[in-house]
């Protein structure tokens, strides 16, 4: 199965500008993060085959997070199925406390409108676990995870889902903590990709597939159906498959069809 889906990358910073064929050309489905709503205001109306665009607020840019704006970025939920890149940053320049009123007045949206929302939580990883205690939401991310055994734990308890890179594979005790039906592939480009072997850009996710595989005793294939059958389950529970792009949904309902082998 997993020869007729192609490489599935749940977290990259792709230009804005960057044409769509160019992008289907990367051989991959990609969910593109945005920084602010600004950035995502320039792409919301993009209509790409194998790109999905999320809008974002990321913690370390201080003119998204002073400039958020709860009812514009509740109007921007109706273009898109993801939400991405939020949540807190231990080293960012903006407090702790404006994160968190930002952070959570976004879950506080996504709490109606479930998305696929993928989680930043540098340096933050029980603030971030508390946020979302607080104000629990499907479909949650934690994207390039560095939380200890018992961070992770809870994180699982509160049904939260996990997205790796060739980065955060330094660590594979840590990885191999996460369910392998929890878990999905992610570059992060340009940032999380830096001591991948293969070449840098968005969708590049071979090495990441070969070290799951290694970690969870399966084969490279089976790991990619993995990857693709847990995105399945994550867009059933969001349901947001009507908001994804025509062909990303007939591979999630082949992936769904026909299950994972691992």
């Amino acid at each position: 199965m997993a020869a007729q889906l192609p490489p599935l990358d749940l977290h990259a910073h792709i230009n804005p500008k960057a044409r769509p064929a160019d992008l289907e050309r990367l051989g991959a489905v990609v969910f593109a993060a945005t920084r602010s709503l600004d950035e995502f205001e320039y792409v919301r109306n993009r209509r790409d085959q194998v790109t999905v665009w999320g809008v974002g607020c990321h913690p370390r840019v201080a003119q998204a997070q002073h400039g958020f704006d709860e009812d514009w970025f509740g109007s921007m939920l109706g273009s898109t199925a993801f939400v991405s890149e939020i949540g807190l940053d231990g080293r960012s320049k903006v407090s702790l406390e404006k994160q968190e009123r930002v952070f959570a007045s976004i879950l506080k949206e996504l709490q109606g409108a479930p998305r696929v929302a993928s989680v930043h939580s540098a340096g933050s990883a029980d603030r971030v676990l508390e946020t979302l205690t607080h104000t629990p939401v499907k479909g949650a991310v934690l994207h390039w995870w560095r939380g200890d055994e018992a961070q992770t734990k809870r994180a699982i308890e509160l049904g939260c889902w996990f997205s790796v890179n060739a980065a955060g594979l330094k660590h594979p005790r840590d990885v191999a903590l996460i369910p392998l039906d929890r878990i999905f592939t992610e570059t992060d480009h340009p940032s999380g990709d830096r001591a991948s072997t293969l070449p840098r850009q968005p969708g590049s996710v071979g090495d990441v597939e070969q070290a799951l595989a290694r970690i969870y005793g399966i084969d490279t294939w089976a790991a990619r159906e993995q990857v693709w059958a847990n995105l399945a389950g994550l867009v059933d529970g969001t349901n947001v498959e009507e908001l994804l792009p025509t062909a990303v949904r007939r591979m999630i309902a082949f992936a769904r069809t026909n299950g994972a082998s691992g």
